[in-house]
């Protein structure tokens, strides 16, 4: 039986730890004998540790974590404090990786999944097994600065397969780095459709009901100002009610800029028609009853939410952002505006328009064939 070390950073509610549930709990059913070790434990906002099949290890306990978030807090007071949160930063990354080498030398994986690119550094350290990492999003939007850029592609050399999560994701790292080439695959997130409709179909709560009432545009999403965009979602959004829009604006989600989303929407005439209802463990049953799903963001990794937009509701709008919603919305399936172009996103959110798809699109992220494909590379790298 291969031993498989499966590293991420957290089970808060999210995309990327929803696939790795998905991911996570496959490998159990297949009687793989799975050690899973997150970094962060957030407590409470643990929220889908309970849907994980096996023991959760993690890192940095809660009381660790929240000694971090007070020192991160108070770090603009003064001069010190900031120089002490620079070294706190510092110790937290060498505390993690070394708890982690700990746990690697004790359990003599055959196959390490890093599930999160959080291992790059320590990579080399990696000796005894096999070594496959995922990439979650484009790397120059997330890297951004070219030294960091060409360290962190550079690192991937030393993994035995690279996993991106598009095609076109796969397209843009090996033109970053083509010694790549033949060690990258691209696969899709796997998402159990069966299963988001029956979650679409759940009662709401009686607070919930007359909400779902009135008219309404939604975004899904963390609430992380500079990836997520919402200034360009807001501004559309003023500019389809001076037009005459009849809904309102939901947000779903949560995230370490909250407090900023909701000042910036102080900023908007129609503030009072922007809701901010915080993380839902179903959203499903939202997207269902919304007018139409829009995503805004500057870049992305594949956006689930966008399939299951469009599975669930049909009237999908998102920004033409590195990467995958072209891939996913092309032929008709929503509609596409360029990163940060107000007007056109108006145009959409007042557009009536019918959802042009067709049911075999949907077979290339069917779950049986992903974990397919996985485990043969599961195979491949273990040879």
């Amino acid at each position: 039986m291969k031993r498989i070390l499966f590293k991420s950073g957290s089970t808060m509610m999210g995309g990327l730890e929803r696939v790795q549930c998905e991911y996570i709990n496959f490998l159990v059913d297949e009687g793989f004998d799975i050690k899973v070790v997150i970094e962060n434990d957030n407590g409470n906002e643990n929220i889908l540790e309970k849907e994980i099949k096996t023991k959760v290890e993690y890192l940095k306990n809660y009381e660790y974590i929240s000694q971090i978030r007070k020192i991160r807090e108070n770090r603009k007071k003064s001069f010190f404090l900031r120089v002490k949160y620079a070294i706190a930063l510092f110790n937290e990354k060498r505390y993690a990786d070394k708890k982690f080498l700990e746990i690697y030398k004790e359990f003599k994986p055959d196959i390490v999944i890093d599930f999160d690119s959080s291992l790059t550094k320590i990579i080399k350290e990696l000796k005894i097994s096999k070594n496959l990492v995922w990439v979650h999003s484009s790397v120059e939007n997330w890297k951004k600065k070219k030294n960091k850029i060409k360290r962190f592609t550079k690192r991937l050399e030393y993994y035995n397969k690279i996993i991106c999560i598009c095609q076109e994701m796969e397209e843009d790292l090996l033109k970053l780095n083509n010694n790549l080439l033949g060690k990258s695959e691209y696969i899709y997130n796997p998402i159990d459709f069966e299963k988001i409709k029956i979650l679409s179909d759940a009662p709401f709560h009686e607070e919930e009901k007359k909400l779902v009432k009135e008219k309404f545009l939604l975004m899904v999403s963390r609430l992380d100002i500079i990836p997520k965009d919402f200034e360009t979602l807001f501004s559309a959004f003023d500019i389809a009610k001076e037009k005459g829009y009849e809904g309102r604006l939901y947000l779903i989600g949560d995230g370490p800029d909250k407090e900023k989303v909701e000042k910036m929407r102080e900023n908007f005439k129609y503030k009072e028609e922007i809701l901010l209802l915080g993380r839902k463990q179903n959203p499903y049953n939202w997207m269902k009853k919304a007018d139409k799903l829009i995503l805004s963001s500057r870049y992305e990794g594949f956006s689930v939410v966008l399939l299951e937009g469009i599975v669930l509701n049909g009237k999908v709008i998102s920004s033409n952002c590195k990467v995958g919603p072209k891939e996913i919305l092309a032929d008709g399936r929503g509609k596409l505006f360029e990163v940060g172009d107000i007007v056109e996103l108006s145009k959409n959110i007042l557009k009536n328009f019918d959802l042009n798809f067709e049911e075999n699109f949907l077979e290339k992220f069917n779950r049986k064939a992903i974990f397919e494909k996985f485990l043969r590379i599961l195979e491949e790298i273990n040879d």
